[in-house]
């Protein structure tokens, strides 16, 4: 529950917490993150992308398995490449669609946001990730190009906040493909996410 209670139009609201607490929330994200539902996680190495929009992936991918009870609410999705490609290639945000196959591969434990430790909800971040089938391009990132990056002062990162726009239900997922392969272990990806239970 929110209430309006500030002034200028300032959001401010109560959370309450899982022991029964309420307490006030000042900021556009923090309620979610007091109920110890939003979850960051990150490529630790660099990886090498397929070609084109693939099944079989070793990029970071979010998997949400079949009854799992919660949407997965993308809050933040980015991708960084540190080699430059061979031909350029377009990079997308990439949904797959509904399927009762799970989706298998390695796995890596997430960082909840409110605790500050690797601890599991009910999303599967994974890498080396089989897709029941090749996932459907749905937001343009950016474009991977073939120009030397070795002389700039920082390699910018695709992506952003996408503010919950995008959800993944149950027996979904969601990975960063690019239509040509990545420069080798060229690319890194980040997800912010929040579980929200269905119905709410």
């Amino acid at each position: 529950m929110r209430i309006q209670l500030g002034p200028f139009g300032v959001d401010w609201g109560v959370a309450g917490y899982k022991s029964g607490r309420i307490a006030a929330v000042t900021s556009r994200y923090e309620e979610a993150v007091l109920r110890g539902n939003v979850y960051a996680v990150a490529n630790q190495s660099g990886v090498t992308s397929q070609v084109g929009l693939s099944a079989t992936t070793p990029v970071l991918t979010l998997a949400n398995p079949v009854g799992s009870g919660v949407n997965c609410v993308l809050w933040y999705a980015d991708a960084v490449f540190l080699v430059v490609f061979g031909a350029a290639a377009a990079v997308w945000l990439a949904h797959g669609r509904f399927s009762n196959t799970a989706v298998t591969g390695t796995d890596i434990v997430p960082t909840n946001m409110l605790t500050g430790i690797g601890m599991r909800g009910k999303v599967l971040p994974l890498t080396a990730a089989t897709l029941p089938a090749a996932p459907i391009g749905a937001k343009l990132l950016g474009a991977g190009l073939t120009g030397a990056i070795t002389t700039a002062p920082t390699v910018p990162v695709m992506g952003g906040w996408l503010d919950g726009s995008f959800i993944i239900p149950p027996g979904c997922n969601v990975s960063v493909q690019t239509s040509t392969a990545s420069g080798t272990s060229a690319q890194l990806n980040s997800f912010i996410y929040e579980e929200r239970p269905q119905g709410e």
